[in-house]
């Protein structure tokens, strides 16, 4: 018989209790179906929530920095210059003065021939490779260490170094650099270090034909990107080919050669069709033979930018903040430790020693304040430190190849931002070089403190105690970092030339700048020429004006190592119908200006020869105020200053 039926018959109030029980099960069984769907599609979600942070962050950091990138006179205006002049037939080397590797330069060249000449084209495709980068580090990262800490040094890439600026000079940054080679270089270092992560996977001969070509291009950048990256990718492929032993070694290491001289001889090829073979070959290896040469390699720009101006000094600086971190490591592992042995039960002892950690932080810190500028001193002690621990490890367990696939691609990160710290060993910042420089060190910081720290601390403390001091420490610093670069963002509003070349500068010198590019398009005809000294061919790029000389920058390491004597011959050769001189403090080069403590046979060169046909700001360019005078050619300007010099002779 029916159960309903029964309870109808027997007791019906008992149909009731039955119907609500049911109803009651039912709603249960439901509700359980739907947060176990809900808990499922939570888990899919899950691995979207770092990359949406990131596209956040990003998103913010370019509209704060919206074409605010490039410096309106140093630098930059090379990275638009040349790659214009390529395209309109001259030859890197041959016609124009380069210290670096070809392949940025044409690179951006065939962009312009491509998209258009303009300074937007530029800035458009290097946000398209800030994206790539970040997606590369986040997904090697996320691989190792977990969503988490990839996250996090995503948003220090993107914060810190990407889109940032701290001085008054622009140009550090990931969007418009002073240079080219080193941000397209670490990018293919990142792009290699990814592909190298597949060939321990999977060692086809394929990946390592294209870890060649990696290394191969990036041999035609920047000197220190290409010697740290071949050094921390060769050891990475050596342990490859002793531990995981690919089949047919031979084929692996005959595509890695080919390919890695593949873009070396298609340069040799073209520049051999336009210059002797010996020129050809110079052109490809000068850069490498310059960091030998005393006048560059003991200049005191360079002594500055590593630290050994003042070696005592920096090291003990060095020393110093390395005894700081140290302190508070011990510090947090302290209350971590006792964290770990109070009972669970005893909150209110838990709550009162984080109490006491806050206030005797905050104590420590106010007579011992944090130097954030200089809170990358020490990252060299650390990051060794961290380097000789993970090596030995895989020594052990090089036999473990989940352990191999896991953290080989990390200790090549590690090797390779370790050699990269090399060029400021001893004056190591975030800002400034550092932005590249330092930015792979900051990554590997990143899982210092929040994966190994913590993960040695949880064998003898409360690792969570440890990892949430360490997040407020990071956040200190990134937020530190991100008011330098959002204040100085908030004053430079205003713009300079039109259309595709328009961004946003200082008002101070921008005035002048742009009053002296109209100058300059009015007194100019179609075919006069330009150059500006010692630094400025951005004003030749934005008013289209050709440079008729190979040299463009006239700082004094460059003036020193190129001899006034040679760069006179070359500009009287074919000398310019204009000349401009603005004013540029140089003195942490070893001179303050020109024309008054360096370059004076250049500059008497240039008064002999040309008449003064407009001034703006400081005539006498030097002092705190910006200022720019247009040289026009004398007419009487015929004789050439070779014949000159063997008549004085």
């Amino acid at each position: 018989m029916n159960p309903k039926a029964i309870c109808v018959v027997l007791y019906p109030p008992l149909c009731g209790i039955v119907q609500l029980t049911n109803s009651a099960a039912l709603f249960f069984r439901n509700w359980s179906f739907t947060i176990k769907v809900a808990m499922q599609v939570m888990n899919k979600l899950r691995k979207f929530i770092g990359p949406s942070i990131l596209v956040l962050v990003g998103s913010y950091m370019l509209r704060l920095s919206w074409f605010k990138w490039p410096d309106v006179l140093i630098d930059y205006g090379r990275e638009l210059y040349v790659p214009w002049q390529i395209i309109q037939g001259k030859v890197l080397y041959r016609d124009i003065n380069h210290l670096y590797g070809p392949f940025s330069h044409y690179c951006n060249a065939l962009l312009f021939q491509t998209f258009g000449t303009g300074l937007s084209t530029l800035a458009y495709f290097n946000i398209f490779l800030v994206i790539l980068l970040t997606t590369i580090i986040y997904l090697i990262l996320k691989s190792s260490f977990g969503d988490l800490i990839a996250t996090t040094a995503g948003i220090f890439l993107l914060v810190i170094f990407a889109f940032s600026q701290y001085t008054g000079y622009s140009n550090y940054n990931f969007v418009c650099p002073y240079s080219h080679e080193i941000t397209y270089g670490i990018f293919l270092f990142f792009l290699g270090l990814f592909i190298f992560k597949k060939y321990l996977m999977n060692q086809r001969p394929v990946y390592a034909a294209f870890i060649g070509l990696i290394l191969g291009l990036i041999f035609l950048t920047k000197v220190e990107i290409f010697i740290a990256g071949f050094i921390a990718l060769f050891f990475g492929l050596i342990f490859v080919f002793r531990q995981l032993k690919p089949l047919h070694p031979g084929k692996h290491l005959l595509n890695l050669i080919l390919f890695f001289i593949l873009p070396i001889i298609v340069f040799f090829i073209y520049f051999s069709l336009h210059m002797p073979l010996i020129d050809a070959l110079d052109s490809l290896t000068a850069s490498y033979r310059n960091i030998f040469i005393d006048a560059l390699s003991h200049n005191i720009y360079y002594l500055h930018v590593s630290g050994f101006d003042y070696p005592t000094q920096n090291m003990s600086r060095l020393l110093t903040i390395t005894i700081g971190y140290l302190l508070f490591f011990v510090f947090i592992g302290l209350i971590s430790y006792l964290f770990a042995r109070l009972s669970k039960k005893v909150f209110i002892y838990k709550t009162a020693v984080i109490i006491f950690a806050v206030i005797a932080l905050f104590i420590f810190f106010g007579h011992f304040p944090i130097n954030w500028p200089d809170m990358a001193r020490s990252f060299p002690v650390f990051i060794l430190f961290l380097l000789f621990y993970l090596v030995i490890n895989l020594i052990i367990k090089r036999d473990d190849k989940t352990f191999v696939a896991q953290y080989l691609p990390i200790i090549v990160l590690i090797l390779f931002s370790l050699l990269l710290l090399l060029k400021m060993i001893l004056n190591v910042r975030l800002y400034h070089y550092g932005f590249a420089l330092a930015m792979p060190a900051t990554l590997v910081m990143v899982t210092l403190l929040l994966f190994y720290l913590p993960s040695w601390v949880s064998k003898w403390g409360n690792k969570k105690v440890f990892l949430s001091f360490t997040v407020i420490f990071m956040f200190l610093a990134l937020l530190f970092y991100f008011n330098m670069t959002k204040h100085i963002y908030e004053v430079k509003n205003y713009p300079i030339a039109e259309g595709r070349d328009r961004f946003l500068t200082f008002s101070n010198p921008g005035i002048i700048v742009n009053d002296a590019l109209g100058q300059i398009i009015n007194l100019m005809s179609a075919n006069d020429t330009l150059i500006v000294m010692p630094d400025g061919v951005m004003l030749n790029y934005l008013s289209r004006k050709r440079n008729p000389s190979r040299y463009f920058e006239f700082t004094p390491n460059f003036v020193e190592a190129t001899g006034e004597d040679n760069i006179i011959n070359e500009i009287s050769l074919n000398p310019p119908s204009f000349v401009v001189l603005s004013k540029k403090n140089t003195e942490e080069h070893g001179a303050k200006y020109f024309g008054m403590n360096y370059g004076l046979n250049i500059y008497s060169w240039i008064i002999n020869n040309y008449d003064k046909v407009s001034s703006l700001g400081n005539e006498r360019l030097n002092g705190e105020e910006f200022g720019i005078s247009i040289y026009k050619k004398k007419k009487s300007y015929h004789t050439d200053y070779r014949v000159k010099k063997e008549e004085q002779n």
